[in-house]
């Protein structure tokens, strides 16, 4: 399919370019089809920037659900330390993994206010979904990231929560930091040393836990 195709094809050339030096006419080459084609479904490259990085921040979720499905009792810190050692076994595999981190960290300058509200509710519903390997109480709301029919992006969140965290929530925090920092430390340094970072940090952190 055609629009699945221009999504893989700015996927792998943004992921690698970034978005200034990625531009629509290298996409449809990529593709095989003339530049126009790319306007049957997308306004323009910032409309295709974003609806990837919304595509990406959905996968991402999806991938943390499954992750913390299989936690059983005793074995939460193994899940933990999976999830943080799979952004950097992706980060080298999946072009969706290393185009969101390089988005939040390195936005297009003219897109940083909708990629920070995403990125934002991104977090909270990782929060969300992450804080449920801390406590056998599911979080009882749920946020979500949908996209409206106009071509806007539309968060949608509750109010507030019904039940306040428990204690577990200082280290939980620090877990989520520890998770950005890794975050960061794979695109200055690279795969191979955040693993390294990740080996020797991970006893304090998961002491903390």
């Amino acid at each position: 399919m055609t629009l699945e195709r221009i999504k893989q094809a700015s996927l792998m050339l943004f992921s690698i370019h970034g978005f200034d030096g990625t531009s629509l006419q290298t996409i449809a080459q990529q593709v095989g089809i003339q530049k126009p084609s790319i306007y049957t479904y997308f306004t323009s490259k910032d409309a295709l920037y974003l609806e990837l990085l919304h595509d990406s921040l959905t996968q991402e979720l999806d991938f943390a659900r499954q992750l913390t499905k299989i936690r059983s009792d005793g074995a939460f810190k193994e899940v933990l330390f999976q999830f943080l050692s799979s952004f950097i076994d992706r980060y080298k595999s999946e072009p969706s993994v290393s185009y969101m981190l390089k988005t939040f960290l390195y936005p297009p300058q003219h897109l940083q206010a909708p990629i920070q509200d995403l990125r934002n509710h991104y977090i909270d519903e990782l929060e969300r979904i992450l804080f449920t390997v801390f406590s056998k109480e599911p979080a009882d709301q749920e946020f979500y990231i949908s996209l409206a029919n106009s071509g806007q992006y539309q968060v949608v969140v509750p109010l507030q929560r019904t039940k306040p965290y428990p204690p577990a929530e200082s280290s939980f925090a620090f877990f989520m930091v520890h998770l950005q920092g890794l975050w960061v430390e794979l695109l200055r340094s690279g795969a191979e040393h955040a693993y390294v970072r990740l080996q020797r940090t991970w006893p304090l952190v998961s002491a903390t836990v």
